[in-house]
């Protein structure tokens, strides 16, 4: 998972998750299934989507927060 702005707020399935030293790149190992993905960060429009893994496969997510005046 890659999020610009780095130092956004992720969850996943409602768990926090966290880059090493806010890196802009994220990578998360989850069991297989549908995972709820939001991210956030004051100033920006919250990001919400479903992400469907399948087992042994690698689930590529780019987001760009815009900001809530655009």
């Amino acid at each position: 998972m890659k999020v610009q702005p780095g130092d956004a707020e992720i969850s996943i399935d409602g768990e926090a998750w966290r880059g090493p030293g806010g890196q802009d790149r994220l990578t998360v190992e989850v069991p297989e299934g549908s995972h709820t993905v939001e991210i956030r960060k004051s100033g920006y429009r919250t990001y919400v989507t479903q992400v469907d893994v399948r087992r042994g496969q690698t689930t590529p997510l780019n987001v760009s927060l815009r900001g809530e005046q655009q």
